[in-house]
Formats: C-alpha cells, structure tokens, sequence
C-alpha cells in the first residue's frame, strides 16, 4: 500500500444550519503509516487523528473518502458552535440528533430519495455519545444488480464541530461487518489541544 501525503481543505456539505463564521478552520491528511492509515484533522488550536488499520487502504478522487477492505468510508466535519465537548449529554444528543434530522431531510427533499426504515441507535465509544444512525435505500434502487442497500453513518462532537462518519452498505456486506468497521474506526479517535503539522506527523510514523 503506497500513497502519498494528501492534504485538503475538508469539503464541508449541507452546512447552511450548522456553519457558525466563528468555527475553527480544519484541514485534513491521510497518512500513510505501518499497518495502515491515519486520518489526520487540524486548526490552528486543535487536532484529532482516526486510524485506519488494514493493509488495503486506497484513497479516492473525492476529498473525505477512503477504500479500506473494499468498503467505501467518507469522514465528513460539519461546523456547529452549538455543540460543545463539555456541554450536558442530553445537548450533545440534541446536537447529532438536530445534524442527522438536517442531512434526512436533504436526502429527502432534495436529492428526491425515499429512504426506507430509519433506525437510530444511541452508542458510547470510550466514554464519548455517538449516533448511530441508518436506512435502507429504495426498494427499486436495493434491487439492481451491485445495489447499495443500505446507508449507514457514526456521528459524534468533536470541537465545535459534527463529525460523521459514513459508509455505503452493499448486497455483499453485512450489516454487522459495517456497523464494526464504523465502530473500529471511532475508538481511535484522539483529541489534541494542539495543532498538528502533516508533515513532521508524517516523518515521525515513518521513524
């Protein structure tokens, strides 16, 4: 597995409602490293880094998505200075609750897809609240032949910001090989007081 350094400015989605002009500037890098990848997310103030660990990591067109086991996982970072790491639970909750109502009803109405059985599912991942949140696609779209299935997605507070982890769930993949490759990835996360050069990061997991 060889790739190099990328490094974009996150390409932030359906951010009318949640984008605050005081929020944190984010760029981000997935780094190549022994047994895998790091996904790597700085301001100016912060930082957080998601591991990816398999040897078949591959790195799309489109800024924010990986093939990893060939499965297909999109990080995205929505701004919202409502939510904030030590607010009250039931805020956070209100929070990933009101991001995945908005992204819901952008699918629906704009995007024009008539999801089918939604489902939430309340997590916590090393003592941090995470909404599990998913659907099955359209019963005509589910039919054809290589057909995503179903659309799941992780959603957590993470500095100001909603970040939401995503992946497609195809006719050959189980819903909980899915849900455990979401849920792989989210007890990496790690949480800096700090910015984090790409670079020097880079050089050092290559020490």
């Amino acid at each position: 597995m060889k790739f190099p350094v990328l490094v974009t400015i996150l390409f932030l989605p359906l951010t009318k409602l949640f984008a605050q002009s005081t929020s944190e500037s984010f760029k981000s890098a997935l780094l190549e490293m022994k047994g895998g990848a790091e996904v790597v997310y700085s301001s100016d103030n912060h930082s957080f880094t998601l591991d990816l660990i398999s040897n078949k990591i591959k790195p799309l067109e489109q800024p924010g998505y990986v093939n990893i086991d060939n499965n297909v996982l999109q990080f995205v970072l929505i701004p919202n200075s409502k939510a904030k790491e030590d607010a009250d639970t039931a805020v956070e909750k209100s929070e990933l609750s009101g991001y995945a109502k908005y992204e819901l009803d952008y699918v629906k109405n704009e995007v024009k897809l008539d999801y089918q059985n939604l489902h939430y599912e309340w997590l916590t991942i090393n003592n941090k609240v995470f909404l599990l949140w998913y659907y099955d696609m359209p019963e005509k779209m589910a039919s054809k032949k290589n057909a995503i299935q179903m659309q799941m997605n992780l959603s957590t507070v993470c500095f100001n910001n909603i970040l939401n982890l995503n992946t497609p769930v195809e006719k050959e993949h189980k819903f909980e090989d899915s849900k455990a490759l979401l849920v792989k990835v989210a007890q990496t996360l790690k949480q800096n007081d700090f910015k984090i050069d790409f670079n020097e990061l880079y050089k050092k997991l290559h020490q």
